[in-house]
């Protein structure tokens, strides 16, 4: 969709912002350092700099600004003669709190958005903080309510405000992609701003808040019971135990054994098949009922009265570095600061902060007999959970979703749930969404799948071209730089298989399928 009727299109639903009001008379600027002259409603710009070029980066201008009382952004703009007449932003991760854009590295592969000549965004959201910790939110609606969804809505505007003013015209086409709270920033903009971008990469999302949380605290509850975080229920030879005894009994029925599985739900693994203490004493190579119940209540899923709230996690990255360690159990860095791991971390702090607003709450003694009631005010701000596109489908908009099937920060699962709903609701709706799952693939990146994917490319040619994704190619990098594995992703619930006798490392030994 053309700036102009995006322009048009969200003035007739009325959520125009101020900073908007100045594209309606623009003017052109001398130059970047022009750009700190402007005056534009509820926005300041602080600093406007060419920024030199680099090895990796074309030269630019750089300006960094606030919009109304502390939204900071940075944002960064190729020349006018290289400029691609396109805007992308990029989302940012955990509870943000320093300006981040992750279009500018998790989304690179292919080059960066500055060397690809788009214009390019990042916010903090409104406040500051190290990304894990949410005290900030206490008893401050406004910041609240700028980290669930204005904050990036203000910050799009304000962006093609000052595109606008630096080229004479603004964007033809803009872009949003992120991952984990960038994926749920990226699915809150398709619901309730549907008009600020014509494309959009939603990865690994965090969109529904009170609810992964809610898993994240009952998991903890199982993990570290007594609220000593020098004592977890599961230990590393546990996850070493769990991983392994995962794939030895899953890992080659998609017909490859390559440390991950095509599509975890077909493992018919149970935790109730790994060895049991004798005398229900710990010891290596077994797990007490303790342990068992730990790790039965990470796949479970959490709950409230007796009925699931959200759901749970598949098998995949129990014993891999980044997995079951990092997020559900405990890694050293995290213990030493109090929080174990960063389930503990998110879900304590949200439930803190965001829910009771009481920073002593205690997590060991939550029934969640009342969290809907609860956590109501918090997910009208926070959760992204809505499936109607429908704004977003009539203006043309498309819409790609992506997971790790090893992703333990947020259940691969959801996203599915999530989607599966999507497409029950709206017939129409694979005409501008799609999903595509990543075999052995941790949150966001990592683990022993390849990771690597041109997401820009993808939803760019689906928008302009309208050529829908179907069969992408995905990459493993190692240290390196060099490329060790290629596979192909299928649009789900498609997967890929193995022709049985070509290279396992190679994308070209593969067929996208429907299971």
């Amino acid at each position: 969709m053309s700036s102009i009727r995006r322009t048009l299109l969200r003035l007739s639903l009325g959520v125009g912002l101020a900073v908007a009001a100045a594209c309606a008379t623009p003017t052109t600027v001398d130059g970047c350092a022009g750009l700190a002259t402007l005056e534009l409603i509820a926005m300041r710009i602080g600093e406007a700099e060419i920024v030199a070029a680099t090895d990796t980066i074309p030269t630019h201008c750089r300006v960094a600004g606030v919009i109304e009382t502390e939204i900071k952004f940075e944002l960064l703009l190729p020349e006018p003669n290289a400029w691609n007449g396109r805007f992308l932003m990029g989302g940012g991760g955990g509870f943000v709190g320093s300006v981040q854009n992750q279009a500018r590295g998790l989304y690179a592969h292919g080059g960066g958005p500055l060397e690809r000549g788009y214009a390019t965004v990042g916010t903090d959201t409104g406040h500051k903080g190290n990304g894990i910790q949410a005290s900030w939110a206490l008893n401050h609606p406004e910041r609240q309510g700028n980290f669930g969804h204005r904050a990036v809505h203000l910050t799009s505007e304000a962006s093609k405000s000052i595109i606008q003013h630096y080229y004479d015209q603004g964007p033809d086409y803009s872009y949003f992609v992120g991952c984990s709270r960038g994926g749920g920033q990226a699915m809150m903009e398709s619901q309730r701003y549907p008009d600020d971008f014509d494309g959009i990469v939603a990865a690994a999302p965090a969109y529904h808040w009170t609810g992964f949380t809610a898993g994240f605290v009952q998991n903890q509850q199982a993990i570290y019971p007594s609220g000593d975080v020098d004592e977890p229920v599961l230990t590393p030879d546990t996850l070493e135990l769990l991983g392994m005894s995962i794939l030895k009994a899953c890992d080659g029925d998609d017909g490859v054994v390559d440390g991950s599985m095509t599509d975890p739900r077909t493992c018919g693994f149970t935790p109730a098949d790994l060895p049991h203490c004798v005398g229900d004493v710990a010891a290596e190579g077994c797990v007490t009922e303790a342990q068992l119940a730990a790790i039965e209540r990470v796949y479970d899923g959490p709950t409230s009265k007796g009925q699931s709230i959200y759901p749970g996690f598949n098998y995949g990255g129990e014993h891999n570095r980044g997995g079951w360690d990092s997020w559900v159990v405990a890694s050293e860095a995290r213990r030493a600061s109090g929080i174990p791991n960063a389930q503990y971390g998110f879900g304590t702090e949200l439930f803190k902060y965001f829910v009771f607003n009481d920073p002593e709450w205690d997590y060991t003694q939550y029934d969640f007999s009342t969290w809907a009631e609860d956590t109501a005010p918090t997910a009208a701000m926070l959760n992204a959970t809505s499936t109607d596109l429908s704004v977003f489908r009539d203006g043309g908009g498309k819409i790609i979703y992506w997971t790790g099937w090893s992703d333990l920060a947020l259940s691969p699962l959801g996203t599915i749930d999530y989607f599966e709903q999507l497409q029950s609701e709206d017939a129409s709706a694979t005409d501008y969404s799609r999903l595509y799952m990543l075999p052995g693939v941790l949150h966001c990146a990592g683990g022993p799948g390849p990771d690597r994917v041109d997401w820009v490319e993808a939803i760019r040619v689906w928008v302009e071209e309208d050529r829908a994704p179907e069969r992408l190619r995905a990459s493993k990098i190692d240290a390196g730089g060099e490329t060790t594995m290629t596979r192909p992703l299928c649009p789900y619930p498609q997967v890929a298989e193995y022709d049985g006798s070509g290279d396992t490392n190679d994308a070209a030994s593969f067929a996208c399928v429907t299971p």
